[in-house]
């Protein structure tokens, strides 16, 4: 009985924890306001999407349909948020660029390789590849800043942190993931995917810890003269 419980609570790991990172950011709305509505846009939609495909998943429906698109929406919500935390201002025709070519990547692979009723796998790690070149460029572009001598104080360093561990992470699983269950070795692949059962937690805690040092005013040592 408690074996079974725990079961469903790993299984819907997708829909409450980014519930607690969101309950987190409506507790210090009015420190955060408008600073990272993009992210309150991430975590409302993967709320929803947690729960509909968690409801779906009980009543047996196939819900790979929605993994697709939620892929190349997260694609462009997410590099767009991680685009205005390194550059101040407009967004560079870079971003369309990669994104506009990742979509036609997206189409062709349910064309040809990964239709909607089997899990993209693909698409995934692709998305996950291009999302972890563009933390890496952050964490590069901070340690060129100021910012770097307290970056454990900044949101955005934890936040960004949380999207890089993630998408390394699942860059692994999902391709080790489709590996196996090209070799029909279901029970293997099986294993390799409740590793997401601690990869999404280690997202969203991080998330929330980024969120949580808006609790406090960042302050800089000034320097004594003598």
């Amino acid at each position: 009985m408690a074996e079974a419980i725990l079961d469903k609570l790993a299984r819907s790991v997708d829909m409450y924890m980014p519930l607690l990172a969101l309950c987190v950011y409506l507790w210090l709305w009015k420190k955060i306001k408008r600073q990272q509505l993009l992210l309150l846009i991430y975590l409302i939609s993967n709320v929803l999407f947690g729960a509909v495909t968690d409801v779906m998943g009980f009543f047996h429906i196939n819900n790979l349909a929605l993994y697709h698109f939620d892929t190349l929406y997260e694609q462009w919500l997410v590099s767009f948020y991680l685009a205005t935390k390194i550059i101040d201002g407009k967004i560079p025709l870079l971003y369309y660029f990669i994104n506009i070519g990742y979509t036609i990547f997206w189409i062709i692979n349910i064309i040809g390789w990964e239709p909607l009723n089997i899990f993209n796998s693909n698409s995934a790690v692709v998305s996950n590849l291009i999302l972890l070149l563009i933390c890496m460029y952050y964490m590069l572009d901070l340690s060129k800043k100021d910012e770097i001598l307290y970056f454990q104080k900044l949101p955005s360093f934890w936040i960004v942190s949380a999207f890089l561990i993630y998408s390394a992470l699942t860059i692994l699983i999902f391709a080790v993931y489709k590996y196996y269950i090209i070799q029909n070795l279901i029970d293997e692949g099986n294993k390799i995917w409740n590793l997401m059962y601690i990869t999404i937690p280690i997202k969203f805690i991080m998330i929330s810890v980024g969120l949580l040092c808006y609790k406090k005013t960042i302050s800089i040592a000034k320097p004594l003269l003598l």
